[in-house]
């Protein structure tokens, strides 16, 4: 996701304005943009916050509908074929297109934050500059809201490890049950199944394949014998699968959720605009610094997001339980 798509960075540089008039020192007011947005570099995310997943994942954020209460996505679909000798029974060389629509409710987003003046001066003679400390803040939170909106959805939505628009076919067990060969094949079994669904469509067939910590971890240390060697079950599938990329999110695993096995899930999928967006209509905006009382300040954010719009369901398909 590029930075513009999930900032408005107009509203953060009139923060920064409102900031310096409400007298804190600006020493560092030109870096607060380059410091703490310019962390939406993966590497730095992968670092500091590894549960970041679906905002690493590549799928790409789309700012379309701003204050609309629905998104509606639009789909055009040709159908027919050519005739043969003139032949026109059975509406034989009835060339149409046919259209696909899908909804996504936009839900609104808010954040705020409030400071008295001691915190000020007391931040002061830290050299701490509270602005950049509260972009951080709010940055933070919404990010994690924007993972977990885009991996499971809200309450009333559905995200790319839960969506019913894919098809999902249950593992033959829990991964600690299965030998390494049983590991190895209920993944690429799982990447075979996707890719035949797609006939190889480029823009369909799976280039990640997102899975359950405990499983990523499992794989990257169980052994594989082959005849030409041994490598782990993970580095098999990386060797054999050289166009996918294999990651992991504590969020796939509903063991952290009560220990449900069962309803994990693992996700191939193609991650091009041509077969899911993120809906983002209304991008992070962080408002300006209002003097609530003579030694009392406020600042609001806010963001608007629709949820993960899937365009093409055989583009992803889930493995349960493994």
């Amino acid at each position: 996701m590029k930075i513009g798509q999930i900032y408005n960075l107009d509203a953060f540089q009139d923060f920064l304005g409102s900031a310096s008039k409400a007298g804190f020192k600006d020493s560092y007011a030109g870096v607060v943009l380059a410091r703490n947005l310019t962390a939406v570099d993966p590497k730095i995310f992968e670092k500091k916050y590894p549960e970041l997943t679906f905002i690493n994942s590549g799928i790409t954020a789309d700012n379309s509908g701003g204050y609309v209460a629905r998104i509606q996505s639009l789909r055009l679909i040709d159908q027919g074929e050519f005739s043969v000798n003139g032949d026109k029974d059975g509406n034989k060389g009835k060339i149409s297109l046919n259209a696909e629509d899908n909804f996504l409710a936009v839900k609104s987003l808010e954040g705020q934050s409030e400071w008295t003046e001691s915190d000020v001066k007391t931040a002061e003679l830290q050299n701490i500059n509270l602005p950049s400390r509260f972009v951080e803040t709010h940055n933070k939170v919404y990010l994690r809201t924007i993972d977990k909106v885009g991996l499971v959805g809200y309450s009333d939505t559905k995200g790319l490890l839960n969506t019913t628009d894919f098809t999902a076919t249950s593992a033959g067990g829990v991964v600690s049950t299965l030998t390494a060969i049983e590991m190895y094949e209920g993944v690429s079994e799982l990447i075979e199944a996707q890719n035949n669904a797609v006939n190889n469509t480029a823009e369909y067939k799976a280039n990640r394949v997102l899975m359950p910590t405990r499983v990523y971890n499992k794989l990257n240390v169980t052994m594989l014998n082959t005849a030409n060697g041994s490598s782990t079950v993970l580095k098999a599938l990386r060797d054999n699968f050289p166009e996918i990329t294999f990651t992991s999110t504590f969020r796939a695993d509903t063991a952290a959720n009560g220990g449900d096995l069962s309803a994990s899930a693992t996700v191939a999928y193609n991650n091009s605009s041509d077969a899911m967006v993120m809906r983002i209509p209304v991008p992070l905006q962080i408002g300006k610094i209002v003097q609530i009382s003579s030694f009392r300040h406020h600042v609001e954010s806010m963001a608007r997001v629709g949820g993960l719009d899937i365009l093409e369901k055989t583009a992803g398909r889930i493995l349960t339980g493994l």
